[in-house]
């Protein structure tokens, strides 16, 4: 079967099982007492954004409204101070930057956000008795040059040039603590179930495991707000079930990893607007270089599987009607918007020919099941990880399926709640948990944070692949104060691993966000703020 064929078969399955319906149907008695529901599809498995079971987006686009990082990245991937009191000092020998915070910055419970909960920040990221998920950056601070200077200033001394010095305190893994919340405590706990004391415009109001989270409006909000008096997420992992409820006025807001058909039907409810940006966040699947066949004495299997996979045709017909100029992503630092994209991973344009051929020579003859076996004994079969209930990436597997299957390899659908494969089977990947696994990574203003993802002792590299020239760059890469020549050693990193494979990159991805005529204010944001990034300007019309 073609794959224009596939797709459309899997797509109209889809769609008759969301059905039409009728007009919208919203509570408006329950947005006059200011309360908003928003449909979300992955419940965080905690909601303490530092840690490594919280390190992903649907904890970050909870936390960070309640948690202020001292800069926000804001939709165009610029930052914008927050706690701080414009743009911090610069200088040089040693490189040093002096931040200071905003006189009025407090936290809800009155006391005032200084720089010693800056420093407190830094040796919670620092500590290593604490499981941190992004540790990038804490260690390049000199804690014995750096210090308070009085209540509101904090400078912070490095032991060399660092390039991504922003993004050190821009994201979940780099909102500041409350020290006088927090110390002698186990950081490791204390914040798993909720987070006590605010310093942005929503505090923390209830969790319902399994169905829904509160957040209340901060009353004591030292900035300037306007947001609801409660803003309920509703955790819907059903592509079909967000379509319906949004319909049926169950929910006021709708936040979902974009599929063909759900954009399609947002666009025809009356009632509700909704926003489609590409940005910086890109879609791709790891490879596991520890398992059986993937390892380095069958790295021809890699290679096998990128040829196999025509990257052109899938991005044509599950982006393409979202974004027409979509196009295969080539690189893994960049996306193919940024200046600085280079398209390394060009080399694996799809040849199934060529991979039947590489198989063949390598000794992996076609089995009468039609999968093959290697000399060895190895069967190319292997486990694909994927987040369940997600539209685009259940279709996406199917695809994918076809592809490898044409060549002589099995892929097998291995489905799960995103809280459990973030929070459990991807991080013990080096225990063989996985084998491929389908993920996208959610992007910021630096490409930095993504930088472990491929180094050899990278906090989130559980593939058990190490290449140290592409450590090294990355390395250097952080001591790079001048922007082309960063961004030369990351391309030259990249370069590397479209040789390596730890991963095939898929394509750039959408961010999608529709909400009710009724609200004003939100808006999408591609990075990994999410979908509360401007909470506090959302207000009821």
């Amino acid at each position: 079967m073609r794959i224009s064929k596939l797709i459309g078969a899997v797509l109209a399955l889809a769609l008759a099982a969301t059905g039409c319906g009728g007009g919208i149907n919203r509570d408006d008695d329950r947005l006059q007492r200011g309360i908003v529901v928003v449909g979300t599809p992955q419940e965080p498995p905690i909601v303490n954004p530092w840690l490594s079971e919280g390190n992903l987006q649907a904890t970050y686009s909870i936390a960070l409204s309640m948690l202020y990082p001292l800069w926000r990245v804001t939709p165009d991937f610029s930052y914008e101070p927050l706690l701080l009191e414009g743009e911090p000092e610069i200088t040089q020998d040693p490189f040093t930057v002096t931040y200071r915070l905003k006189q009025e910055a407090t936290w809800s419970d009155g006391v005032p956000i200084t720089a010693d909960d800056i420093l407190f920040t830094l040796q919670t990221c620092r500590n290593p008795d604490f499981d941190i998920a992004v540790r990038a950056g804490c260690e390049k601070v000199d804690m014995a040059a750096s210090r308070v200077v009085d209540d509101k200033t904090f400078r912070m001394v490095f032991t060399e040039p660092y390039a991504p010095w922003k993004s050190l305190f821009s994201s979940g893994p780099g909102a500041i603590l409350p020290a006088h919340e927090l110390a002698g405590k186990d950081f490791d706990e204390i914040w798993d179930d909720e987070i006590t004391v605010s310093s942005g415009p929503m505090t923390f109001g209830g969790w319902n495991k399994g169905r829904d989270m509160t957040l209340v409006r901060n009353e004591r909000f030292w900035g300037e707000t306007q947001a609801p008096e409660q803003v309920v997420l509703r955790f819907i992992e059903d592509s079909t079930v967000q379509v319906q409820a949004l319909r049926g006025g169950e929910i006021d807001v709708l936040t979902s990893q974009p599929q063909l058909d759900l954009v399609e039907q947002v666009r025809e409810v009356p009632g509700v607007q909704s926003q489609v940006l590409a940005g910086g966040s890109w879609e791709f699947f790891e490879i596991n270089h520890g398992v059986s066949g993937l390892d380095a004495e069958h790295a021809f299997v890699r290679e096998a599987i990128a040829l196999a996979v025509n990257r052109e045709e899938l991005v044509r017909a599950l982006i393409g009607p979202m974004n027409p100029e979509a196009q295969p992503l080539d690189n893994l630092v960049y996306v193919n918007s940024q200046e600085e994209y280079d398209p390394a991973f060009r080399r694996w344009r799809f040849d199934p020919d060529a991979a039947r051929r590489l198989l063949d020579e390598a000794g992996c003859p076609v089995g009468e099941d039609g999968i093959r076996t290697c000399g060895d004994g190895v069967r190319l079969s292997f486990d694909y990880g994927y987040t369940a209930g997600n539209e685009l990436r259940e279709l996406q597997f199917v695809v994918l399926q076809s592809y490898l299957q044409d060549v002589g390899i099995e892929i097998i659908p291995q489905p799960q709640d995103a809280a459990t494969y973030f929070g459990e089977t991807w991080p013990s990947g080096e225990d063989g948990a996985w084998e491929l696994f389908n993920q996208a990574w959610v992007g910021s203003a630096d490409p930095n944070p993504a930088l472990a993802l491929w180094e050899c002792d990278g906090e989130m590299n559980y593939r058990s692949s190490c290449n140290e020239e592409v450590t090294a760059l990355i390395a250097q890469s952080r001591t790079e104060l001048d922007p082309a020549r960063r961004a030369d050693l990351l391309n030259r990193a990249n370069a590397v691993m479209a040789q390596e494979l730890p991963a095939l990159p898929l394509y750039q991805t959408p961010a999608f966000l529709a909400w009710s005529t009724a609200l004003d204010g939100p808006a999408t944001n591609p990075t990994d703020w999410g979908y509360l990034w401007n909470v506090e300007r959302w207000r009821i019309g």
